[in-house]
């Protein structure tokens, strides 16, 4: 029956029993913890009978701790009954029923030694549904609730929840304990993601599931210290065990049955059995579904003794029901879905919801004044970020007891010691952009002998502008939008800390996601840290996506740490290496460093003792002949070295052969027990390095290398202008933790990287969703690619069938468009209003339209100088410093780059470009902005390792050789990045500001960036060399990259003009670098053209100058202004007969020194662009393999065009 339906407002008992309880509530915070046993809620999750049952409203929903889930009775039949097993015979002294709307007029409260002979404690003809708080008094193991006449005549008896408190044991040990919530919890096998962990984690939304098809199947728990068992609750999903066991285990060796049914019908098994041990176990051997495996979506282990503490028993929510008030509620339809009163109903499927405001509140009236011990607030997505709790004797005068200064949502339990009737959330400041949004406001009575916190109210920070120049920004405000609080670190690293690499999420979560090294992925589970080597990756079935995943291989435990209370912590970074620490307390119990490339994880533990190895899909361990050990359980051997062959499936559900080495300290012992290795390091030693190898046969050559731990990481560059050549150097540091053996580590080189270095590999590679990694030995390598220039735009075109006077009318389209566009909140969209008139600028200059070049300067002027300077209250159009991460950013961004941190060096490279182009034609502009402009680029691009504001090189990844979007890497495929082109456009502006500026810093770095990314783009976007991908990718592009996939797709659309065009956009010279070699370009644009199923039918802006790098004169016929972006109409023009005119890029010739410049060639003939912003003229030598070809002298800011080879 809905509660809808019948809509009775909630009704406690009579104002004597009120009273009563009122005085025994007094009584209990003045009497001694140790003279009387505190009363406990024995009834939750304990078995639960019915008479009948309504649908799928079943016994057990009426203890489960959920007022959203309800009991039901059949309907028209009286009597009816529900009753609780509590286990253990115990001394009643409450009970609490809350009644949906079909509630009980005449009930009984009975009391039970065996469930069969009942005594009355409780009986009334009078009720009134609502809440009945019932002080009573009874000993018994049972307790039912026995209905004799419905409220509602049509309808059955109907309970949120039953209630039931009271000591059992005499009084002196409580109720039994829920031992293996959150415990570590292994498999036999796993199916898909449905991991064992996902069994034992208090949600029935998650689930394990075994591999189909296969019997028998096992999970276990292991609750962390010997225990007394006295009840098993599992929740099978609909793939349940005909046939299981459950099974107990003191030494994981050794199994005692305790329980065995052959004919198991699924739904909730809960069991009451005896034993003793440290693991439980369920053994499947028959399934129900046979074309399935097993699932489970909860196991619950109660008794007495593991890890796991019993609950403290915070008595009944104060504040449900009572009434609440807000200062606004949203006025959305429809009317009441976010009332204040559903923040204290009951029901988590509703919600209270503010108006998009920082300035409310919510209040809850408790009726009474109360010594409050803890409120739970839980935050729907909108939550609260900077807020206050307060509490006061009458409504008007509020005393703050809390301050959340960094709130990040979910259910926050905030332990008080204070006394109110009235309990206030007061915001300051909202975590989202929406309002704030409340399933559940509770508060609870402070609990005899619990603590009694108080907090410093810490000052609300106040918002600070700090100039730099004539510009300012803003800093301290904590009503601006707010990245996630980098908590989980040591105290040693401090701000300013990168973001947009790798390994971040460790820094924002308890576990973070998979951190994406290469060849493997790793990620901290309950179980330990899962290691994966997920190959080349395997295609989906519409072929748009390539997923390198899987379930781990193995895991690396430490089995000191409490799983329940554990979490990560970064404890130190380098370049491209992290440590981190994971553990349940100060110490670092667990101490793992990842290095991108790194066929190892190098570990180490406080106790040597402590080391697991767990893996259900190890099919044979090997020595160092390639000869099969411990094969049977409870083996062992000593020695240094082992290897795994590991047989398990990739994502895509393909069977992978895969090996591993295990490298430890001399006089290691390593015994085989079920599914695990535990390992006793020797030589009073704590490390251990688990590698993968590529053969079986590695594994001495690897156990050479295994010792040379890596402590460092650093990558340095060079650019040396009399050859225009960039080298980049990759150098490790290394800790030997073994004598006798290599200091020097083992390595894979990325495609990018060995196709650009003369360092001498090994003959071993291993495939990767990347393409083929090759391994190198050595401590140190170099890369060199030479930079072949850029200029920010092209001279005018010479070719026949160009118009000046069609170039002036489209010019003056971009005038007429940009004449009353009004500025963007949003940085990233007013970056993209920004580039057209600075494109514009340079065009109009070389047509000599000085009018309308003039008049893009004074409206890019106008919005940089705005955004460039903070006016105290304004609501948008300045930039903001955030100290937590050392980055600056802005209050208005559709794609998360404040808080999320994303996408930096896509917006800042528009500003920085247009803010170089400014400063060419406005010197003043430069001396007073120009450190604003630098802001930004130290913010994406920053070569400085010293700076304390900003980290070094934010947004690029120096190994993987390209720069990521996402500021915290928090997808278990790792980081990704979308666009492309706008990501070489950041190093684009970064570099024309350096050449202008004359700052070499900035200039290096940006050929640095530019150079190396264009390489990785050709080879991860583009795939140039026909070698990276697998071969079931028919695309010549990929959408999206990620550390471990490729996507055909975009974040905004499927089409292929956007999957392809969101690489070669923005339009500008730069683009000309992916046509070095004509017919790549062409195969790339043709490829388009086959996945569109014909030519392009928009985005012409984007698409016709890619085709003009190999086929100017294609694009050119297709030439018609009106369906072309018109604000973007010129730019195209002017591009594709540029193209038309000066041939495609080459790298035959390049320039030297200190102007910019890049070459082409048509037929036989070169042309060289040259750019001098400086006010100087400037003198560039051009050469090629045999020396120099040619000079030019360029005036001082100028953009021409010269013959390189006179």
């Amino acid at each position: 029956m809905p509660l809808a339906s019948v809509g009775v407002p909630p009704r406690s008992v009579a104002p004597g029993l009120r009273a009563a309880m009122f005085l025994l509530a007094l009584l209990s915070l003045f009497t001694s913890s140790s003279a009387h046993a505190a009363s406990s809620l024995l009834s939750l999750k304990r078995p639960a009978t019915a008479s009948s049952v309504e649908g799928g409203n079943t016994a057990d929903l009426a203890v489960d701790g959920n007022t959203g889930l309800r009991w039901a009775s059949v309907w028209n039949v009286d009597p009816q009954w529900l009753s609780v097993d509590l286990g253990a015979t115990a001394t009643l002294d409450r009970v609490k029923i809350q009644w949906e709307g079909a509630y009980a007029k005449a009930y009984k409260i009975q009391v039970s030694p065996d469930g069969s002979s009942w005594t009355d404690l409780y009986s009334t003809s009078a009720g009134d549904g609502g809440i009945d708080d019932l002080t009573l008094s009874g000993s018994g193991r049972y307790v039912r609730v026995y209905c004799t006449q419905r409220a509602l005549t049509n309808y059955g008896y109907s309970i949120f929840e039953l209630e039931v408190y009271g000591t059992t044991g005499g009084g002196s040990t409580g109720p039994t304990v829920q031992l293996a919530l959150k415990r570590s919890t292994y498999a036999s096998s796993v199916e898909g993601g449905n991991a064992a962990d996902l069994a034992v984690d208090g949600s029935t939304g998650s689930r394990w599931a075994s591999a189909w098809g296969v019997d028998p199947q096992w999970i276990y728990v292991d609750l962390g210290a010997p225990a007394q068992v006295s009840r098993v609750k599992i929740q099978w999903e609909g793939a349940y065990a005909k046939a299981y066991k459950v099974q107990i285990s003191s030494d994981e060796l050794t199994w005692t049955d305790l329980y065995s049914t052959s004919a198991g019908d699924g739904g909730i098994d809960d069991l009451t059995l005896s034993g003793s041990g440290r693991y439980v176990r369920i053994l499947g051997t028959q399934r129900a579904l046979a074309a399935y495996g097993y699932s489970i979506l909860e196991l619950e282990v109660y008794g007495t003794g593991g890890v796991n503490t019993p609950p403290v028993q915070y008595g009944p929510n104060v504040a449900l029901n009572k009434p609440a008030t807000a200062s606004s509620y949203e006025p959305n339809p429809p009317v009441g879905t976010a009332v204040p009163a559903n923040a204290v109903d009951g029901n988590p499927g509703t919600r209270w919801g503010s108006n998009a405001t920082d300035n409310e509140w919510f209040t809850v009236d408790l009726g009474s004044s109360r010594t409050i011990g803890r409120v739970v607030l839980n935050w729907e997505t909108a939550a609260g970020r900077v807020f206050d709790l307060q509490v006061s004797p009458n409504g008007t005068q509020w005393t703050t007891v809390y301050r959340e200064l960094r709130g990040a949502g979910g259910v926050q339990a905030i332990p008080l010691y204070t006394t109110g009737r009235y309990v206030r959330l007061q915001g300051y400041a909202r975590a989202t952009s929406f309002g704030y949004s409340l399933y559940e406001f509770e508060v609870y009575d402070y609990v005899a002998g619990q603590p009694q916190p108080t907090y410093t109210i810490q000052p609300l920070p106040t918002p600070s502008k700090v100039q730099v120049g004539q510009g300012s920004y803003l800093t301290n405000d904590y009503k601006m939008p707010q990245p996630r609080y980098p908590g989980y670190r040591s105290s040693n690293v401090t701000t300013p800390l990168p973001s947009n690499d790798w390994w971040q999420s460790i820094l924002i979560k308890p576990q973070g996601d998979y951190l994406v090294t290469l060849p493997l992925k790793s990620k901290f589970f309950s179980q330990g840290l899962g290691i994966l080597n997920p190959g080349a990756g395997w295609i989906n079935g519409d072929r748009s996506a390539v997923n390198a995943d899987g379930s781990p291989d193995l895991y690396l435990r430490a089995t000191n740490i409490d799983t329940s209370k554990m979490a990560n912590r970064v404890t130190g970074y380098s370049d491209w290496s992290v440590d981190a620490a994971l553990s349940d307390d100060a110490t670092d119990k667990l101490k793992v460093t990842f290095v991108k490339g790194s066929p190892y994880l190098y570990s180490q533990f406080t106790d040597p003792n402590s080391v697991e190895i767990y893996s259900s899909v190890i099919s044979q361990i090997f020595n160092e002949s390639n000869t099969a050990i411990l094969t049977a359980d409870g083996t062992s051997v000593t020695t240094d070295r082992i290897g795994l062959r590991i047989s398990n499936t990739d994502g895509g559900g393909t069977a992978q052969t895969r090996y591993y080495g295990v490298f430890a300290p001399q006089g290691t012992v390593f015994q085989k027990v079920g599914a695990k290795l535990k390992i006793r390091l020797g030589s009073g030693q704590n490390y251990l390095a688990v590698a993968a190898l590529p053969a079986p046969t590695d594994l001495n050559y690897f156990h050479q290398h295994a010792y040379a731990f890596v402590t460092g990481t650093q990558v340095s560059y060079t650019y040396d202008e009399a050859t225009a050549q960039l080298t980049t150097a990759f150098n490790f540091t290394t800790q030997l933790k073994r004598t006798g053996f290599s200091n020097v580590p083992l390595t894979t080189l990325l495609p990018h990287q060995w196709k650009s270095t003369s360092a001498a590999l090994t003959a071993l590679t291993y495939p990767s969703v990347r393409g083929t990694l090759k391994v190198f030995e050595g401590t140190a390598f170099t890369t060199v690619n030479r930079f072949h220039g850029i200029v920010p735009q092209f001279t005018e075109p010479t070719n026949p069938e160009y118009s000046r006077t069609l170039m002036s009318q489209y010019l003056q389209i971009l005038e007429r468009q940009t004449a009353n566009t009004p500025m963007a909140a949003d940085a990233y969209w007013q970056g993209k209003q920004l580039h057209p008139l600075a494109m514009g600028v340079l065009a109009a200059d070389k047509t000599g339209d000085t009018a309308y070049r003039d008049l893009f300067l004074s409206r890019i002027r106008t919005i940089l100088t705005n955004w460039y300077t903070y006016t105290d209250g304004e609501p948008d159009f300045f930039f903001y410093y955030n100290p937590d991460w050392g980055t600056t950013y802005y209050r208005v961004s559709e794609f998360g780059a404040n808080t999320g941190i994303t996408d930096h060096h896509f917006t800042y490279g528009y500003y920085v470009f247009a803010s170089a182009v400014l400063a060419t034609y406005d010197p003043n502009f430069r001396t007073q902005y120009g450190a604003m402009v630098e802001h930004l680029i130290r913010d994406y691009a920053n070569p400085s390792r010293t700076d304390t504001l900003y980290p070094f090189f934010r947004s690029f990844d120096p190994y993987e050789g390209h720069s990521w979007a996402g500021g915290y890497a928090d997808n278990n495929n790792g980081n990704n990045q979308e666009a492309a082109g706008e990501s070489l456009f950041g190093w684009v502006g970064q570099y024309l500001w350096g050449v202008l500026t004359n700052n070499t810093a900035f200039r290096n770095a940006g050929i640095y960036g530019f150079t190396t990314e264009l390489k990785a783009v050709e080879q991860y976007w583009f795939n140039y060399d026909g070698d990276n991908w697998v071969p079931q990718w028919t695309h010549k592009s990929v959408g999206q990259v990620y550390g471990s996939s490729n996507f055909y797709g975009t974040f905004f659309s499927a089409a292929p003009v956007h999957i392809y065009g969101i690489h070669w956009l923005p339009t500008s010279e730069y683009l000309t670098s992916y046509g070095f070699n004509p017919t790549k370009a062409a195969a790339l644009y043709n490829g388009f053209v086959t996945d569109n199923g014909g030519p392009e039918k928009e985005w012409q802006h984007v698409v016709w100058p890619i085709q003009s790098l190999s086929n100017a004169a294609g694009a050119i016929s297709k030439w018609n202004a009106s369906v072309v972006q018109q604000n973007e109409a010129f730019n195209t023009y002017w591009f594709i007969h540029n193209m038309a005119s000066l041939g495609q890029r080459t790298t035959d010739i390049w320039a030297t020194g200190k102007a910019a410049a890049t070459v082409y060639k048509k037929g036989t003939t070169y042309s060289a662009l040259v750019w001098n912003p400086t006010d100087a003229s400037l003198t560039v030598t051009f050469k090629n393999a045999s020396g120099t070809t040619g000079t030019a002298t360029v005036p001082a800011r100028s953009l021409i065009r010269v013959n390189p080879v006179q």
